[in-house]
Protein backbone atom coordinates (compact mmCIF):
# COMPACT_ATOMS: atom_id res chain seq x y z
CA UNK A 1 0.00 0.00 0.00
CA UNK A 2 1.75 3.14 -1.23
CA UNK A 3 -1.23 5.40 -1.94
CA UNK A 4 -1.02 8.97 -0.65
CA UNK A 5 -3.81 10.98 0.96
CA UNK A 6 -5.58 13.73 -0.95
CA UNK A 7 -8.09 16.40 0.01
CA UNK A 8 -10.53 18.14 -2.34
CA UNK A 9 -12.02 21.37 -0.99
CA UNK A 10 -15.37 22.21 -2.55
CA UNK A 11 -16.40 25.31 -0.66
CA UNK A 12 -18.22 24.13 2.46
CA UNK A 13 -17.66 20.46 1.60
CA UNK A 14 -14.44 18.49 1.86
CA UNK A 15 -13.85 15.15 0.14
CA UNK A 16 -10.83 13.06 1.06
CA UNK A 17 -9.31 9.98 -0.49
CA UNK A 18 -6.17 8.15 -1.52
CA UNK A 19 -4.40 8.33 -4.87
CA UNK A 20 -1.73 6.72 -7.01
CA UNK A 21 -0.12 8.49 -9.99
CA UNK A 22 0.00 6.84 -13.39
CA UNK A 23 1.34 7.19 -16.92
CA UNK A 24 0.15 9.89 -19.33
CA UNK A 25 -2.46 8.61 -21.76
CA UNK A 26 -4.05 6.16 -19.30
CA UNK A 27 -7.65 6.64 -18.10
CA UNK A 28 -8.10 8.04 -14.61
CA UNK A 29 -9.81 5.45 -12.41
CA UNK A 30 -12.11 6.91 -9.75
CA UNK A 31 -13.22 4.34 -7.17
CA UNK A 32 -16.25 4.59 -4.87
CA UNK A 33 -16.48 2.13 -1.94
CA UNK A 34 -19.69 0.70 -0.56
CA UNK A 35 -21.56 1.10 2.70
CA UNK A 36 -19.45 0.53 5.79
CA UNK A 37 -16.12 1.14 4.05
CA UNK A 38 -13.85 4.13 3.52
CA UNK A 39 -11.50 4.77 0.59
CA UNK A 40 -9.07 2.08 1.79
CA UNK A 41 -11.52 -0.63 0.71
CA UNK A 42 -9.69 -0.58 -2.65
CA UNK A 43 -6.25 -0.63 -1.00
CA UNK A 44 -6.18 -3.65 1.31
CA UNK A 45 -2.73 -5.26 1.41
CA UNK A 46 -2.59 -8.26 -0.92
CA UNK A 47 -6.04 -7.48 -2.33
CA UNK A 48 -5.55 -3.96 -3.63
CA UNK A 49 -7.13 -2.80 -6.88
CA UNK A 50 -5.04 0.35 -6.49
CA UNK A 51 -1.79 -1.64 -6.45
CA UNK A 52 -2.91 -3.61 -9.51
CA UNK A 53 -3.81 -0.36 -11.30
CA UNK A 54 -0.45 1.21 -10.38
CA UNK A 55 1.42 -1.73 -11.86
CA UNK A 56 -0.49 -1.24 -15.11
CA UNK A 57 0.22 2.49 -15.19
CA UNK A 58 -3.26 3.77 -14.36
CA UNK A 59 -3.69 6.93 -12.31
CA UNK A 60 -6.21 5.88 -9.66
CA UNK A 61 -8.10 7.62 -6.88
CA UNK A 62 -10.34 6.05 -4.24
CA UNK A 63 -12.65 8.54 -2.56
CA UNK A 64 -14.16 8.67 0.91
CA UNK A 65 -17.82 9.21 0.13
CA UNK A 66 -19.62 11.95 2.13
CA UNK A 67 -19.64 11.02 5.82
CA UNK A 68 -16.77 8.54 5.47
CA UNK A 69 -13.12 9.05 6.39
CA UNK A 70 -12.31 12.73 6.38
CA UNK A 71 -15.14 13.67 4.00
CA UNK A 72 -17.85 16.05 5.13
CA UNK A 73 -21.15 14.34 5.99
CA UNK A 74 -24.24 15.27 4.00
CA UNK A 75 -26.59 17.73 5.67
CA UNK A 76 -30.31 17.30 5.26
CA UNK A 77 -31.08 14.68 2.65
CA UNK A 78 -28.77 11.65 2.81
CA UNK A 79 -29.30 9.85 -0.49
CA UNK A 80 -27.48 8.33 -3.43
CA UNK A 81 -28.60 11.30 -5.54
CA UNK A 82 -27.02 13.77 -3.12
CA UNK A 83 -23.85 11.63 -2.93
CA UNK A 84 -23.63 11.83 -6.72
CA UNK A 85 -24.15 15.60 -6.74
CA UNK A 86 -21.31 16.15 -4.29
CA UNK A 87 -19.00 13.63 -5.92
CA UNK A 88 -19.62 15.13 -9.36
CA UNK A 89 -17.89 18.27 -8.09
CA UNK A 90 -15.08 16.31 -6.44
CA UNK A 91 -14.41 14.33 -9.61
CA UNK A 92 -14.47 17.56 -11.62
CA UNK A 93 -11.61 18.79 -9.42
CA UNK A 94 -9.74 15.51 -9.94
CA UNK A 95 -10.23 15.83 -13.70
CA UNK A 96 -8.93 19.39 -13.62
CA UNK A 97 -5.78 18.15 -11.87
CA UNK A 98 -5.28 15.32 -14.40
CA UNK A 99 -6.55 17.10 -17.52
CA UNK A 100 -3.28 17.04 -19.44
CA UNK A 101 -2.49 13.40 -18.73
CA UNK A 102 -5.69 11.33 -18.95
CA UNK A 103 -8.04 10.74 -21.92
CA UNK A 104 -11.03 10.46 -19.59
CA UNK A 105 -12.41 8.86 -16.45
CA UNK A 106 -13.56 5.32 -15.65
CA UNK A 107 -15.76 4.98 -12.57
CA UNK A 108 -15.31 1.88 -10.40
CA UNK A 109 -18.00 1.37 -7.78
CA UNK A 110 -18.63 -1.39 -5.28
CA UNK A 111 -22.01 -2.08 -3.63
CA UNK A 112 -23.61 1.24 -2.63
CA UNK A 113 -20.64 2.91 -4.31
CA UNK A 114 -21.70 1.09 -7.47
CA UNK A 115 -25.22 2.47 -7.20
CA UNK A 116 -23.81 5.98 -6.81
CA UNK A 117 -21.45 5.42 -9.74
CA UNK A 118 -24.49 4.60 -11.87
CA UNK A 119 -26.22 7.77 -10.66
CA UNK A 120 -23.14 9.68 -11.81
CA UNK A 121 -23.05 7.89 -15.15
CA UNK A 122 -26.73 8.63 -15.77
CA UNK A 123 -26.54 12.31 -14.81
CA UNK A 124 -24.98 15.52 -16.07
CA UNK A 125 -21.22 15.77 -15.70
CA UNK A 126 -18.50 18.32 -16.31
CA UNK A 127 -15.84 15.69 -17.07
CA UNK A 128 -15.49 13.01 -19.78
CA UNK A 129 -16.73 9.58 -18.70
CA UNK A 130 -15.31 6.65 -20.68
CA UNK A 131 -17.09 3.81 -18.87
CA UNK A 132 -18.26 2.41 -15.55
CA UNK A 133 -17.42 -0.84 -13.74
CA UNK A 134 -19.65 -1.88 -10.85
CA UNK A 135 -19.90 -4.90 -8.56
CA UNK A 136 -21.87 -6.01 -5.50
CA UNK A 137 -25.05 -4.20 -6.55
CA UNK A 138 -28.34 -5.32 -8.10
CA UNK A 139 -31.92 -4.06 -8.26
CA UNK A 140 -33.78 -6.93 -6.58
CA UNK A 141 -33.10 -6.82 -2.86
CA UNK A 142 -33.27 -10.10 -0.94
CA UNK A 143 -33.91 -8.29 2.32
CA UNK A 144 -36.01 -5.33 3.36
CA UNK A 145 -34.68 -2.70 5.72
CA UNK A 146 -38.12 -1.55 6.88
CA UNK A 147 -37.05 -1.94 10.52
CA UNK A 148 -34.42 0.76 9.98
CA UNK A 149 -36.95 3.31 8.72
CA UNK A 150 -38.06 4.08 12.26
CA UNK A 151 -34.54 5.14 13.22
CA UNK A 152 -33.45 8.82 13.02
CA UNK A 153 -32.23 9.54 9.46
CA UNK A 154 -28.89 10.76 10.82
CA UNK A 155 -28.18 7.50 12.68
CA UNK A 156 -25.21 5.34 11.75
CA UNK A 157 -24.47 1.65 12.16
CA UNK A 158 -21.28 -0.32 12.58
CA UNK A 159 -21.33 -3.86 11.23
CA UNK A 160 -20.40 -6.50 13.77
CA UNK A 161 -17.72 -9.04 12.89
CA UNK A 162 -20.46 -11.67 12.66
CA UNK A 163 -22.35 -9.62 10.09
CA UNK A 164 -19.19 -8.85 8.13
CA UNK A 165 -18.28 -12.52 7.88
CA UNK A 166 -21.81 -13.55 6.98
CA UNK A 167 -22.77 -10.84 4.49
CA UNK A 168 -19.52 -9.32 3.20
CA UNK A 169 -17.37 -12.46 2.99
CA UNK A 170 -19.53 -15.57 2.95
CA UNK A 171 -18.36 -19.19 2.88
CA UNK A 172 -15.06 -20.16 4.42
CA UNK A 173 -12.58 -21.23 1.79
CA UNK A 174 -13.44 -18.37 -0.57
CA UNK A 175 -11.14 -15.94 1.25
CA UNK A 176 -8.07 -15.96 3.48
CA UNK A 177 -9.29 -16.06 7.13
CA UNK A 178 -6.89 -13.22 7.93
CA UNK A 179 -8.38 -10.81 5.42
CA UNK A 180 -11.12 -9.34 7.67
CA UNK A 181 -8.41 -8.30 10.12
CA UNK A 182 -6.15 -6.96 7.36
CA UNK A 183 -9.10 -4.92 6.03
CA UNK A 184 -10.04 -3.54 9.46
CA UNK A 185 -8.59 -0.11 8.60
CA UNK A 186 -11.04 0.15 5.70
CA UNK A 187 -14.16 -0.29 7.87
CA UNK A 188 -16.38 2.64 8.79
CA UNK A 189 -19.82 3.25 10.22
CA UNK A 190 -22.59 3.47 7.60
CA UNK A 191 -25.45 6.00 7.56
CA UNK A 192 -28.68 4.06 8.10
CA UNK A 193 -30.29 6.13 5.36
CA UNK A 194 -28.01 4.37 2.85
CA UNK A 195 -29.13 0.92 4.00
CA UNK A 196 -32.78 1.95 3.78
CA UNK A 197 -32.35 3.33 0.28
CA UNK A 198 -30.36 0.43 -1.17
CA UNK A 199 -33.15 -2.02 -0.32
CA UNK A 200 -35.93 0.40 -1.25
CA UNK A 201 -35.79 3.52 -3.41
CA UNK A 202 -32.70 2.34 -5.27
CA UNK A 203 -34.58 -0.72 -6.55
CA UNK A 204 -37.30 1.60 -7.85
CA UNK A 205 -34.89 4.10 -9.42
CA UNK A 206 -32.55 1.62 -11.10
CA UNK A 207 -34.38 0.95 -14.38
CA UNK A 208 -34.68 4.62 -15.30
CA UNK A 209 -31.06 5.32 -14.37
CA UNK A 210 -29.72 2.32 -16.29
CA UNK A 211 -31.65 3.31 -19.42
CA UNK A 212 -29.93 6.73 -19.43
CA UNK A 213 -26.36 5.43 -19.32
CA UNK A 214 -24.64 5.83 -22.68
CA UNK A 215 -21.13 4.55 -21.92
CA UNK A 216 -19.79 0.96 -21.78
CA UNK A 217 -20.64 -0.93 -18.59
CA UNK A 218 -18.72 -3.71 -16.83
CA UNK A 219 -20.51 -5.69 -14.11
CA UNK A 220 -19.73 -8.47 -11.66
CA UNK A 221 -21.99 -10.15 -9.09
CA UNK A 222 -20.54 -12.62 -6.59
CA UNK A 223 -21.74 -16.21 -6.49
CA UNK A 224 -22.07 -16.02 -2.69
CA UNK A 225 -23.80 -12.63 -2.49
CA UNK A 226 -24.95 -11.68 0.98
CA UNK A 227 -27.41 -9.00 -0.12
CA UNK A 228 -28.65 -9.74 -3.65
CA UNK A 229 -30.07 -12.75 -5.52
CA UNK A 230 -27.17 -14.26 -7.46
CA UNK A 231 -27.82 -16.39 -10.53
CA UNK A 232 -27.11 -16.24 -14.24
CA UNK A 233 -30.68 -14.98 -14.66
CA UNK A 234 -30.24 -12.14 -12.16
CA UNK A 235 -27.01 -11.05 -13.85
CA UNK A 236 -28.75 -11.10 -17.24
CA UNK A 237 -31.64 -9.02 -15.89
CA UNK A 238 -29.24 -6.39 -14.61
CA UNK A 239 -27.24 -6.41 -17.86
CA UNK A 240 -30.29 -6.04 -20.07
CA UNK A 241 -31.41 -2.88 -18.25
CA UNK A 242 -28.63 -0.83 -19.89
CA UNK A 243 -30.52 -0.31 -23.12
CA UNK A 244 -28.55 2.78 -24.26
CA UNK A 245 -25.05 1.53 -23.38
CA UNK A 246 -22.90 0.67 -26.44
CA UNK A 247 -21.67 -2.47 -24.67
CA UNK A 248 -22.28 -4.31 -21.41
CA UNK A 249 -19.98 -6.99 -20.04
CA UNK A 250 -21.57 -8.88 -17.15
CA UNK A 251 -20.88 -12.12 -15.37
CA UNK A 252 -21.32 -13.99 -12.13
CA UNK A 253 -18.07 -14.22 -10.15
CA UNK A 254 -17.84 -17.84 -9.03
CA UNK A 255 -16.11 -18.36 -5.71
CA UNK A 256 -16.61 -14.76 -4.61
CA UNK A 257 -18.55 -13.18 -1.77
CA UNK A 258 -20.03 -9.67 -1.62
CA UNK A 259 -16.59 -8.07 -1.07
CA UNK A 260 -15.25 -9.65 -4.25
CA UNK A 261 -12.06 -7.60 -4.07
CA UNK A 262 -11.00 -9.25 -0.80
CA UNK A 263 -11.53 -12.84 -1.97
CA UNK A 264 -9.20 -15.29 -3.68
CA UNK A 265 -10.93 -14.42 -6.99
CA UNK A 266 -10.30 -10.71 -6.41
CA UNK A 267 -7.08 -10.53 -8.44
CA UNK A 268 -8.77 -12.06 -11.48
CA UNK A 269 -11.67 -9.66 -11.14
CA UNK A 270 -9.27 -6.70 -10.87
CA UNK A 271 -7.60 -7.79 -14.09
CA UNK A 272 -10.98 -7.86 -15.81
CA UNK A 273 -11.75 -4.34 -14.59
CA UNK A 274 -8.38 -3.01 -15.75
CA UNK A 275 -8.67 -4.75 -19.12
CA UNK A 276 -12.11 -3.18 -19.50
CA UNK A 277 -10.66 0.27 -18.74
CA UNK A 278 -7.78 -0.24 -21.20
CA UNK A 279 -10.26 -1.19 -23.91
CA UNK A 280 -12.02 2.16 -23.60
CA UNK A 281 -8.99 4.05 -24.91
CA UNK A 282 -8.50 3.97 -28.67
CA UNK A 283 -5.16 2.61 -29.99
CA UNK A 284 -4.55 6.04 -31.52
CA UNK A 285 -3.95 7.41 -28.06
Amino acid sequence: MTAHRITLDLGDIRITGIAEPGRPGMPLLVCLPGGGYNASYFDVAGYSLMDAARREGFPVVSLDRPGYGGSTALKGEVSFRRNAEVLQGAIAELWHRNLSDAPGIVLVGHSIGGAIALHLAAGDRTWPLLGVSVSGIHHEAQRSNNALKSEPPTSTLEFSREHLLRFMYGPEGTYDPGVPDIAKHAESSVPLAELVEVAGQWCTDFAELAARIEVPVHYGLAEHEGFWPSSDESVAAFRDSFTAAPSVTARRILGGGHNIDHHYVGATFHKEQLDFAKGLVSPAR
